[in-house]
């Protein structure tokens, strides 16, 4: 089941964290080349908050891992 997304929202983030400052925290986990900041703020498999850029929410969606924003978060 595709996780809930949010636009993005520092405020969800915690303080001082790269997902806060709104830095794409799927590309810097991942390893992959970063589209941009953040536009969508999401949780992981693992339960934690992440933030992704447009390319992130793109790619996630594409693979069912994440809702598209609007789609219920």
């Amino acid at each position: 089941m595709a996780h809930p997304t949010y636009p993005y929202d520092p405020d969800l983030h915690d303080a001082g964290t790269p997902a806060a400052r709104g830095e794409c925290t799927h590309h810097a986990q991942a390893g992959g080349e970063c589209a941009g900041p953040a536009v969508v703020s999401f949780q992981d498999d693992d339960g934690n908050l992440q933030s992704g850029c447009s390319l992130a929410l793109e790619q996630l969606v594409e693979r069912g891992t994440i809702e598209a924003l609007g789609q219920g978060g």
